[in-house]
């Protein structure tokens, strides 16, 4: 995995479209799982995430969503990042949100929440895959790349079923939104849903019990949109995962798409890790990925909240590893970006 600085950018002086993929599976209200937004309001965090990035303000909620710990939203992140340096547009892709974001560029697609992988029944994943490769094969891109960042709360616990429920190697590959990634409840969880497997049942039937909205619809849409533009995928071990359910279905169904118009991006927070190996993931795809992480910390920043990002409280979302790349391709630097997101939380 390539470190990306100031210097080196693949995208260097290059405009980026921004697409935020946003979806609630209710698998993220399992008690515990993910801390991905605020206690008891976690299916709320697409939609705050969402406002946010598009206008700097949150308007379905009084306040950003923030971590128990007060970790803010790497929203923040991808926001200072257009202010600076602007993307050719920003739309938000409503993949199955509870409440619909205000004041946005929203695309809708007649998609409901995913329910938890623990439920009985599954989704239509199939239906979701084809949205997104429909949608891959149409998009009209503004900018010279796309940028498609995510946000699904407990969404590295439904990566970590979906990838095992297909074959692939997973175990302790896979990040979390804490710190501490509360394991128990992790396996517990994807065990439960994988227990509803059989081997009577085909590869789409397995992803609607295990996967979500936002795997099936990216792992579409960039097999489409591959065959005609550069694509980074920015976020870490959901987005690698996102990768991987795409590359068994191509390999199933004999589906073309252009690999070298395929990248990955995330933060250095990810790529440094120690409870995941995102690297051992996308090693596992039938084609060479190319990797890089935004060498960025908040080494410049003095906010405490900030702070806790470097002590791995928080990792990577709503784009913010790309975002940051496509800032250092702009020629913003690390103390510039730290002073932009410090004054959100002013």
């Amino acid at each position: 995995m390539q470190k990306i600085s100031l210097d080196n950018s693949p995208f260097k002086e290059k405009k980026a479209d921004f697409l935020l993929a946003a979806s609630v599976t209710h698998t993220c209200e399992i008690p515990l799982l993910t801390q991905a937004g605020i206690p008891g309001k976690i299916p709320l965090t697409p939609t705050l995430d969402a406002e946010f990035v598009s206008t700097g303000r949150v308007f379905s909620l009084g306040e950003i969503a923030e971590t128990p710990k007060g970790v803010p939203t790497p929203a923040l992140i991808t926001r200072a990042v257009h202010e600076l340096c602007s993307f050719s547009k920003i739309q938000i892709l409503d993949l199955g949100l509870v409440t619909a974001p205000q004041q946005c560029d929203l695309i809708g697609f007649d998609i409901l929440p995913t329910p938890s992988i623990t439920d009985e029944k599954g989704f239509d994943a199939k239906a979701v895959f084809e949205k997104g490769f429909e949608f891959g094969k149409h998009y009209q891109l503004q900018g010279d790349y796309l940028i498609l960042g995510e946000s699904t709360p407990s969404g590295t616990t439904t990566a970590q079923a979906s990838v095992t429920a297909l074959g692939y190697a997973s175990e302790g590959l896979f990040a979390s939104s804490f710190k501490d990634s509360p394991k128990n409840i992790k396996e517990q969880t994807i065990a439960k849903a994988l227990g509803k497997l059989n081997a009577n049942m085909g590869l789409f039937e397995k992803l609607g019990h295990t996967a979500d909205n936002m795997l099936l619809f990216t792992a579409g849409f960039v097999l489409s949109a591959s065959r005609r533009f550069n694509i980074v995928l920015a976020g870490g071990t959901q987005m690698a995962a996102a990768l991987l359910i795409a590359n068994k279905i191509a390999r199933l169904r004999g589906i073309h798409h252009d690999n070298r118009h395929i990248h990955l991006c995330t933060t250095r927070w990810i790529a440094e890790d120690k409870d995941s190996d995102i690297l051992s993931l996308i090693g596992q795809l039938d084609f060479r990925l190319k990797a890089y992480y935004a060498d960025f910390s908040f080494a410049d920043s003095a906010h405490p909240a900030l702070k806790l990002y470097d002590k791995g409280e928080a990792k990577e979302g709503v784009g913010a590893g790309a975002a940051i790349a496509y800032a250092y391709a702009r020629g913003i630097s690390q103390k510039e970006l730290s002073r932009k997101i410090e004054e959100y939380l002013l």
